[in-house]
């Protein structure tokens, strides 16, 4: 849980990644962020980037950068052979007959990174979709990006806090009871928690 935004693409040419991460790399020094680099012209096999069914991809087949900013989760600007983006964390756990964690779907967590991160890694994408990711589509849970709205994002961080807030409360001296099993113990903590939600102060 946490504020975060999902995003998915493909970079425009294949030949550019290499451009896009020398770009990214330049912009992480300036910020002071840490950054991560896969295989910058490196050897990556895109023999079967056309086939149309799902690649059984693994980590040295993908090529790009992952900007990670303090208390942020990594903003993956890595992609695969076929030119789309995609997650390094969950490509090593996916099934490749299903693609059942979507791993061209990428989440970044920023709730304690706060507003000023999340803006700038908004803004990053921005002109990386302008640039190179022309059909970049971003889910912000933040409600920033389209709108551009800082006094938005501020209001929405405050809902995500006080939310993590009160499941903190919520949790704080819960414990399961003697003999008690799995089952039974989520059971009440759904409970507990729904009562919550629901403005139960008890």
């Amino acid at each position: 849980m946490g504020l975060s935004f999902h995003y998915r693409g493909s970079i425009n040419k294949y030949s550019e990644i290499d451009q896009l991460i020398t770009e990214v790399e330049d912009i992480c020094k300036s910020l002071q962020w840490d950054y991560h680099i896969l295989n910058k012209e490196g050897a990556v096999n895109t023999a079967n980037a056309d086939d149309p069914k799902f690649i059984n991809y693994s980590i040295k087949d993908l090529r790009g950068i992952s900007v990670c900013p303090e208390e942020s989760e990594p903003l993956s600007l890595t992609f695969l052979p076929n030119k789309n983006l995609c997650c390094p964390a969950k490509l090593m756990v996916n099934d490749p007959v299903t693609n059942d964690l979507m791993i061209e779907v990428i989440h970044t967590k920023t709730q304690f990174a706060g507003p000023d991160t999340h803006i700038a890694l908004m803004k990053l994408l921005k002109y990386l979709k302008e640039k190179y990711i022309h059909n970049l589509d971003v889910n912000d849970e933040g409600l920033y990006w389209d709108e551009w709205n800082k006094e938005i994002l501020l209001s929405q961080f405050e809902k995500y806090n006080m939310a993590l807030d009160m499941i903190t409360g919520a949790l704080s001296g819960f414990k399961s009871k003697p003999g008690e099993d799995v089952h039974s113990f989520a059971g009440r903590l759904e409970k507990l928690l729904l009562k919550k939600l629901n403005g139960d102060k008890s």
